[in-house]
């Protein structure tokens, strides 16, 4: 999801993906008590996660998938049921990101409807909450069945709520009804782990997006202002693109900024080879009476 600017291509969706991992977490020990006791079998399929992941950032799908299939099995021999939900969680990920996206749903269906295995609602919750996510370019109708049973399951405390919400206004914003997306995502924000930097962005950038849709934009920028710091933290491209293109929208009563955002955003576009947003903001300069600057040559 490109979530702000309404563009649906492979390079969105693959990051939108990549804002839940399911890998699982170190516990939190008290000073204390003693770390438990991991089995060799728990300790090689977390490696295999943790590579896997690594490739999938890479761009390497297909070496990531055989990782992840490898810790399946190995969390498979000895019934892991957490490491098992996370593997296809996984699997999920990098199946829909090649476009294999029937295989991509089965998976998760293994986790969300699995009755022999002591999944956790939380693990179910993901793979509901994954499911909208595959499918709310084509189907939404199933999207937001799926997202009904994510938000079901998930409850009032879990740690997915957050981004269950910002899914939420996402869709609302989407279809039409910009006040219910920002009434969303202000609640997402509100929900989401002060460490989850890229959710905590989505959420403020959903909240500038309904400001422009509602027609207050001077209410939008210091919220996409907010969201391109954190973006910048993170070192997020595609994110920092969509930030700079949406302060231009919301600055479209002072022509001068709004050309000067959106030639940071054709730069950024250009630097990260995101041709559609290199386009976009081309067109946009042109019919504010700019020319854009010619991109730096590309290093050998």
């Amino acid at each position: 999801m490109s979530l702000m600017t309404g563009q649906q291509d492979d390079r969105r969706r693959l990051r939108l993906w990549a804002c839940t991992l399911g890998l699982a977490g170190a516990a939190l020990l008290g000073a204390c008590s003693s770390p438990p006791q991991r089995s060799p079998a728990e300790i090689q399929a977390q490696g295999y996660n943790v590579q896997g992941m690594e490739r999938f950032k890479a761009g390497a799908l297909p070496q990531s998938l055989a990782l992840f299939e490898q810790a399946l099995s190995v969390a498979q021999s000895v019934e892991d049921d957490n490491a098992i939900a996370v593997a296809r969680l996984n699997l999920a990920m990098v199946y829909v990101a090649m476009g294999r996206q029937d295989e991509g749903l089965h998976q998760l269906d293994l986790v969300s409807n699995e009755q022999r295995l002591a999944f956790s609602t939380e693990r179910r919750a993901e793979a509901s909450l994954r499911r909208a996510m595959a499918l709310e370019a084509t189907d939404r109708a199933g999207a937001q069945e799926a997202l009904v049973q994510a938000a079901t399951l998930c409850g009032s405390g879990c740690g997915l709520r957050g981004k269950i919400l910002n899914l939420q206004a996402y869709m609302a914003l989407d279809g039409g009804h910009p006040d219910d997306a920002l009434k969303l995502a202000q609640q997402a924000q509100g929900a989401l782990a002060k460490d989850d930097t890229l959710e905590r962005a989505n959420s403020l950038r959903l909240q500038g997006s309904a400001d422009i849709a509602l027609k207050t934009p001077a209410a939008a920028l210091p919220l996409l202002d907010e969201a391109l710091k954190l973006d910048k933290a993170a070192g997020s491209s595609q994110k920092i693109y969509q930030d700079l293109l949406l302060m231009g929208q919301a600055s479209s009563g002072q022509p001068d900024k709004a050309r000067d955002y959106w030639a940071r955003a054709h730069e950024v576009a250009a630097a990260s080879k995101n041709q559609a947003g290199v386009e976009r903001t081309a067109r946009l300069l042109a019919q504010a009476g700019a020319t854009p600057v010619a991109p730096a040559a590309a290093a050998p």
